[in-house]
């Protein structure tokens, strides 16, 4: 059965189109697009950056976007319905150990309540941006700049309609022509959680 890693992978061999190459062109690392290809989903920590990856893609590689989603989510619906039960064998404990059993669950269970309500915060907040690179807004006889900005890592980012993929790290770069007078950078960030946030940044060219 045709999935949508083999549909990526075969249309890449048909077009003699090497990792490398894929990974110049699309910048996209090579580590995402072998998981791609081989279906290797745990390495990825969302669904939207999962998407965002094969829709750009499988745009590069010639293939409609909306058929590679198709068969991408019909396979990821099947993996997120499966579940697995395990038995636990019921334990008996001295009065004594039951004691300390229940201060370290009570400890661990207070851990998890801040821990989830951290995530959660996370979940329900839209991704945060900073421009790291350039420091100042106004340059003399420069044609181009090199933006780099810090967000979430599985975040996407797109600018002027290109999606750009942060590192692990949650740097992305991206190369700004700058026209003569005031010119306007606005980054839209759609995070893991599905939640977007845009920055408008300003730079002047004498």
């Amino acid at each position: 059965m045709l999935t949508v890693g083999k549909l990526l992978s075969k249309i890449r061999n048909e077009k003699s189109i090497s990792l490398e190459k894929a990974e110049k062109d699309t910048r996209i690392r090579m580590r995402y697009l072998t998981a791609l290809e081989d279906e290797n989903w745990k390495i990825f920590t969302s669904r939207v950056y999962i998407a965002g990856l094969i829709r750009s893609y499988s745009t590069y590689l010639g293939i409609d976007p909306e058929k590679a989603m198709a068969y991408f989510r019909r396979d990821y619906g099947k993996l997120e319905q499966t579940t697995f039960k395990k038995k636990l064998p019921r334990l008996q404990f001295l009065p004594e150990t039951q004691k300390l059993v229940i201060g370290a669950v009570s400890i661990i269970v207070l851990f998890f309540v801040f821990y989830f309500g951290y995530q959660i915060k996370l979940y329900v907040s839209p991704p945060k941006i900073t421009i790291i690179s350039p420091e100042k807004h106004t340059f003399r006889n420069v044609e181009k700049i090199a933006i780099v900005g810090q967000t979430q890592s599985e975040s996407v980012v797109t600018i002027f309609g290109e999606e750009i993929f942060p590192d692990e790290f949650g740097t992305f770069r991206y190369d700004f022509p700058l026209k003569k007078g005031e010119n306007i950078l606005e980054v839209h960030i759609e995070g893991a959680n599905g939640k977007s946030a845009s920055h408008i940044e300003k730079y002047i060219r004498e």
